[in-house]
């Protein structure tokens, strides 16, 4: 934590003996933790940042090549896409995938338990839909994965060779009314899908056939992942823009961390890349590194936060939030290229927030905010300076958060900035306020602030750093 003036203070937490932690979940698929006796250490220091647009030359470029899917037929299906985390109490998400599930009385929906070790997370979900209504006859958890789940008495690693191809099993998924993924590996949910020549199987085509007929197809964290052509599988933020890529892959420990890594994703989504846990494991820097590199400039890029849903209406051309977080709306078609930008520096990244009740189109890009929000342009509610964001005792730590607090209903900032580093080197995000900037804001829950933002500027510029202790 430190001023404008770089004066400040470190904090260095710590395990002792006596550090015990605990985790469970205790509201469907949210990590509930709790923790006791961490040490905590607190040393002055002065901070200073140099630009250096030559930090990280040894970035290391993709090499992945995006699949070209088939998309002459029209698809009268919709997705529900929930960023992770998803909580059994969230009544907005489970219903409206059970909406958008009964196309009739008797609609049946298959569970893919591919992407977990385990059946659980499968045979919780169902548990969930049968709490809010549904028919537990018409749910099934579908024969499909990679992994042997050791509490069950077969082995579930068998299914990845005997299943995806089995035209019974693929007669079968086109009866089906909704297919649900489940969290976990999202490189799993692949392998169980597509044959080992990239192709896909039986059971993949005859998805995408009830898909195309008007099912619903969803999924929660690693089945996020997979809806987009480009699938994001591993990877850290600083650490994907400092590092680039990798080809190889070691399993789910790289999803919190180390270089980008990408794979085909199955490409029910065609308008742009989706990420998840997008707020809590603050991913906004690995989607900007994946988006110039393998984006199409045309489309938006979303960030899904936990606990929330985007909805895609296909033959509508609509998208809407669900849920308790929101979508982070990344537009780097108006990105400035230069010779003078070295690698990892960005300019006039657009960057929008839409949270419960706004929707996108798909088309055009234009977002209608919730009526229960009024504009805050010209009636901000704030006029103060913010110092830089920096770590756990800067206000308001999320991304939405921080932008829709200190900038966008703040007076007193045209920009704010935020820093990432290690070793001596980082990056230095500045947001900014233009004529296009809007903020909204407006009590939709009892008395909790609720915000949304669009096109709020980002430029992201590699910078040297230095500590020095202060006496």
């Amino acid at each position: 934590m430190y001023d404008s003036k770089g004066e400040g203070f470190q904090l260095t937490f710590r395990k002792t003996e006596n550090t015990k932690g605990y985790w469970g979940y205790k509201d469907g698929q949210k990590d509930d933790y709790s923790f006791t006796n961490v040490a905590f250490d607190v040393a002055p220091k002065r901070v200073s940042f140099k630009k250096n647009t030559n930090a990280f030359t040894e970035y290391k470029k993709s090499s992945f090549i995006p699949p070209v899917i088939d998309r002459s037929k029209p698809i009268k299906g919709n997705l529900l896409i929930a960023g992770g985390s998803l909580g059994s109490s969230n009544f907005d998400v489970y219903n409206k995938f059970i909406d958008l599930a009964k196309q009739k009385e008797d609609s049946r929906v298959g569970i893919i338990p591919a992407a977990s070790s385990s059946l659980s997370s499968s045979k919780a979900f169902k548990e969930d839909l049968v709490r809010y209504g549904m028919s537990s006859e018409n749910i099934e958890i579908l024969p499909l994965a990679v992994t042997d789940d050791k509490k069950t008495p077969g082995d579930e690693s068998k299914w990845a060779d005997l299943n995806k191809n089995d035209q019974e099993l693929a007669e079968n998924v086109e009866e089906l009314d909704a297919i649900w993924f489940v969290g976990g590996d999202q490189t799993k949910i692949t392998a169980s899908l597509l044959n080992k020549n990239g192709t896909n199987s039986k059971v993949l085509n005859a998805i995408w056939k009830t898909y195309r007929n008007g099912a619903v197809l969803g999924g929660t964290s690693a089945g996020a992942a997979i809806m987009s052509e480009v699938m994001i599988a591993g990877g850290g933020s600083h650490d994907t823009l400092a590092s680039g890529f990798t080809n190889t892959y070691d399993g789910m420990l790289q999803q919190e961390g180390g270089p980008g890594y990408l794979e085909r994703g199955l490409g029910f989504f065609e308008h742009g890349i989706i990420d998840q846990h997008f707020d809590n494991k603050a991913r906004l820097g690995r989607l900007i590194a994946v988006v110039d590199e393998k984006g199409e400039p045309k489309n938006l890029s979303y960030g899904i936060d936990e606990d929330t849903a985007l909805v895609i209406y296909n033959e509508e051309k609509k998208a809407e939030v669900v849920g308790r977080g929101g979508v982070t709306l990344v537009d780097m078609s108006q990105q400035l290229k230069s010779p003078d930008l070295g690698q990892s520096q960005f300019k006039n990244i657009k960057l929008s927030w839409i949270n419960h009740g706004d929707l996108l189109d798909l088309k055009t890009k234009n977002i209608t905010i919730n009526e229960k929000k009024e504009s805050t342009k010209g009636y901000e509610y704030y006029e103060h300076i913010v110092p830089p964001h920096s770590g756990v005792l800067s206000a308001h730590g999320m991304l939405d958060k921080y932008i829709s607090y200190n900038l966008v209903d703040n007076a007193g900032a045209e920009s704010v900035k935020s820093y990432s580093f290690n070793n001596g080197r980082g990056f230095e995000l500045n947001f900014s306020k233009t004529e296009e900037t809007e903020g909204y804001w407006g009590y939709t829950d009892g008395q909790k602030d609720d915000y949304s933002f669009v096109k709020v500027n980002l430029d992201i510029t590699p910078v040297n750093v230095k500590i020095d202790s202060i006496k």
